[in-house]
């Protein structure tokens, strides 16, 4: 009798450990969700679907040299300027702000920093920047450059 009483309360604190475990494993994958959504927030769009393209979180983009994007993200998740962001990988890449400094492009969606930026060379540049959110994601991109 005493066993199954044991083994009974063992099931119940199992039982309650996996219940916590999901309920925090399924509000860490909000927050993450939640973040992308404001990435992709950032990015308006216009009615021909050919400039402001969404750059999502962790992926990789193929542009060509001298190619120019927005790239947009959050004011309340990243800083503003993105100049020691960036890191060339393979070759000669090279990204740089046009058409104003860092995060001042105009036209930017309330709410988020807006870079027009230039991409230079041929070869692999990852952007990194770091939250000023505890908890929140690093917006990472990888931009692959081929030449003209």
């Amino acid at each position: 009798m005493k066993q199954k009483t044991i083994l009974g309360i063992i099931g119940v604190v199992v039982i309650g450990a996996l219940i916590v475990i999901v309920y925090f494993f399924s509000q860490k994958t909000y927050l993450i969700d939640q973040h992308a959504a404001a990435i992709l927030a950032c990015y308006t769009g216009d009615s021909s679907g050919t400039t402001d393209q969404p750059i999502p979180n962790n992926s990789v983009q193929y542009v060509k040299e001298t190619s120019r994007l927005f790239i947009n993200m959050p004011k309340d998740l990243y800083p503003r300027d993105l100049q020691y962001s960036w890191t060339t990988v393979a070759g000669n890449a090279s990204a740089g702000s046009v058409g104003g400094g860092f995060g001042e492009a105009e036209g930017a969606a309330p709410g988020c920093w807006s870079s027009y930026m230039d991409f230079e060379g041929s070869g692999e540049v990852d952007l990194r920047v770091k939250s000023v959110v505890e908890g929140a994601p690093d917006y990472f991109v990888r931009f692959i450059v081929s030449s003209v």
